[in-house]
């Protein structure tokens, strides 16, 4: 493969990985707006002797729904996460990484400790707990 081909998969794959990430951090946002549909339904109920039976059923009708999609937003999620766990990390990609962390920080003590503290809010065996680690070692190795 040659360089450029190779730089070419690497930047695809740095990019399917961001998107991903973007998907995982706004699913928290997405069930956090149900949170308004119960408040709405908390506030339907206080009026069923004005509304009457009716939005009692209507009520439960919503609520039933918005859990299914609590739900299959979290499977969702579940794949999102599962596909960004099996994006490969290339070693070119660390490589060029630990370089331009180095860079762009102090010195290669800070951009360890830069990457240390990234790696500790990961899942372990996650795309990033992958990538952090990777990036640690390259680091550890260069001089």
């Amino acid at each position: 493969m040659s360089d450029l081909s190779k730089s070419k998969e690497i930047q695809e794959t740095h990019s399917d990985s961001r998107t991903l990430t973007y998907l995982v951090k706004e699913l928290n946002n997405a069930i956090r707006g149900l949170q308004s549909v119960d408040e709405y339904l908390t506030r339907l109920t206080r009026a069923k002797e004005i509304l009457g039976k009716e939005s009692i059923d209507l009520g439960e009708n919503i609520d039933q729904k918005k859990t299914d999609l609590h739900d299959s937003l979290l499977e969702i999620g579940k794949f999102v996460k599962s596909t960004l766990d099996s994006i490969p990390i290339h070693d070119d990609e660390l490589d060029v990484a630990a370089e331009q962390l180095i860079k762009f920080t102090e010195d290669k003590q800070h951009a360890i400790e830069y990457t240390q503290k990234e790696l500790k809010g990961q899942d372990k065996d996650s795309y990033w707990f992958k990538y952090w680690s990777g990036l640690l070692e390259r680091l550890h190795k260069s001089d």
